[in-house]
């Protein structure tokens, strides 16, 4: 194997175990949460990248990516809470990802929420 080959598929590995760890913490990631969504497009890139590579047997990296991307789609409402459905809406204006990334559309598939009242405005109550 080639030494540039072996480097990305180390690469690939650290990026898969960061967002593992995002997705696992779902709920707990604060701000730092939007980066499992950088961190998933990195994996497609890489993965995107390798994939026509003969000698390379990528079925264990796209079946942990499977599994960790159903956690996401499932828990959804979840990502969306933790980033902000606004936030979701800044990162698809900024970085105009493809529709194919779906992980950037997530704020679709999840209710827009309430919109809480501002401190000065308690006397609507």
């Amino acid at each position: 194997m080639e030494p540039e080959l072996r480097e990305l598929l180390e690469y690939l590995e650290e990026v898969l175990e960061d967002y593992e760890r995002y997705v696992i913490n779902l709920g707990r990631n604060d701000l730092s949460a939007s980066l499992m969504l950088y961190y998933r497009d990195e994996i497609q890139d890489i993965l995107d990248e390798i994939k026509y590579e003969k000698e390379l047997d990528l079925q264990e990296y796209w079946l942990k990516v499977r599994n960790l991307d159903e956690l996401l789609r499932n828990n959804a409402e979840a990502v969306v809470n933790e980033i902000g459905y606004d936030v979701f809406k800044r990162h698809q204006i900024t970085n105009n990802p493809p529709l194919s990334h779906w992980w950037w559309y997530l704020n679709r598939q999840a209710a827009r929420p309430v919109p809480q009242p501002k401190l000065w405005e308690i006397w609507k109550k």
